[in-house]
């Protein structure tokens, strides 16, 4: 896959789905996002998290730490997570002086991102299960 391909195929604001679990995929379809996410670009891997969400359906009944995936615009704020590597089916984040290698799978509904048996301090055996945000974001960084 060329470089191109890899940068499109991860283009954009991606949120983890709400409704998933640390080892179970959303039984949603990912309709309802958490208000944490990533971004991967230029190299880095991004940390992002929606800065007004007054949405009442979150699990737990937390108003606020979610929003739905069909909202038309959303503001955000961003950290920086580490230097990205890009593959066709993996990844690695250099973060904290550890490198760590994530793997993933694409779904209609959503992508699963995991990592690696051998991990880093910071990785946890969690599963990521993300989508993109189709609508406008504003960063407010």
């Amino acid at each position: 896959m060329s470089a191109s391909n890899l940068l499109d195929k991860w283009q954009g604001v991606w949120f983890s789905c709400e409704f998933a679990q640390r080892q179970r995929a959303p039984d949603d379809g990912c309709k309802m996002f958490d208000d944490e996410g990533f971004t991967f670009t230029n190299g880095r891997l991004k940390y992002v998290r929606i800065t007004e969400s007054d949405e009442t359906a979150c699990r737990g009944e937390k108003v606020g730490q979610c929003f739905r995936r069909d909202r038309s615009a959303i503001a955000i704020t961003s950290q920086d997570r580490g230097q990205l590597k890009m593959n066709s089916a993996s990844f690695t984040v250099r973060f904290l002086g550890c490198k760590q290698l994530f793997y993933f799978n694409d779904t209609p509904d959503f992508r699963e991102i995991w990592p690696d048996e051998d991990r880093c301090f910071w990785a946890s055996k969690r599963r990521f299960y993300i989508a993109p945000f189709a609508g406008n974001v504003d960063f407010v960084d």
